[in-house]
């Protein structure tokens, strides 16, 4: 029997741990996205959320995006009951994420019809300088997600994650990471990492537990 038809007779007969542990010896026979698609749909089913949720958002990252991921994405979340508590407060908070989701090419594309756009609309400007710095300005939506993706990462937290005020268990702990939340850190520091979002939840990590999207 075929892989993915081995895989298939399993999900229908309800053998979901086994179809898990199909998945997983059998990765390579699945393109990536469905094969995270696939284990977490599974992982919803055994209800093991925050792994559903990881795997459900893999998939996306990964190009995955239809209608039934949506929905599943978020009912997994809606029983985890972390919807409301990842609120991007601030303007910051919603940059970096969006960078963070999108592709490299998003931000290429829109440095490219930003110059585009000046070019056609200040095509007199006889200055050399300005066309200098306005071609300059025009580059920031690419150099700006370039450095968002090399210095913040979306993870998911699968076990609960402590957040203490510094990088040491010496510091107190003000507030905690619940199992299946989303959040993005950035520096690390001998073994912690410090959560820059969500803004009501920054502070330091000890650097486990999780898993980067």
């Amino acid at each position: 029997m075929k892989v993915q038809e081995k895989y298939k007779s399993l999900f229908e007969d309800g053998k979901y741990k086994d179809a898990i542990d199909h998945l997983k010896e059998h990765e390579k026979n699945f393109d990536p996205s469905i094969f995270h698609y696939n284990l977490g749909v599974n992982y919803a089913l055994v209800n093991e959320l925050p792994l559903s949720r990881y795997h459900l958002e893999k998939a996306e990252a990964l190009g995955f995006k239809s209608i039934k991921t949506m929905e599943s994405l978020e009912k997994v979340k809606e029983e985890l009951g972390v919807v409301g508590v990842e609120t991007k407060s601030s303007f910051s908070e919603q940059v970096t994420s969006f960078a963070l989701d999108s592709s490299i090419a998003t931000g290429a594309n829109i440095s490219l019809l930003l110059l585009l756009f000046f070019l056609i609309k200040f095509k007199s400007i006889k200055n050399y300088w300005l066309r200098g710095v306005i071609a300059i300005f025009c580059t920031f939506p690419f150099v700006g997600q370039f450095y968002i993706k090399n210095n913040y990462t979306q993870a998911i937290a699968i076990e609960k994650l402590d957040v203490l005020r510094g990088p040491s268990a010496i510091f107190e702990q003000t507030q905690e990471i619940v199992p299946g939340m989303s959040f993005i850190l950035s520096k690390k520091i001998e073994g912690w990492i410090y959560i820059y979002s969500p803004q009501s939840h920054r502070g330091w990590v000890k650097n486990k537990g999780y898993r980067k999207l």
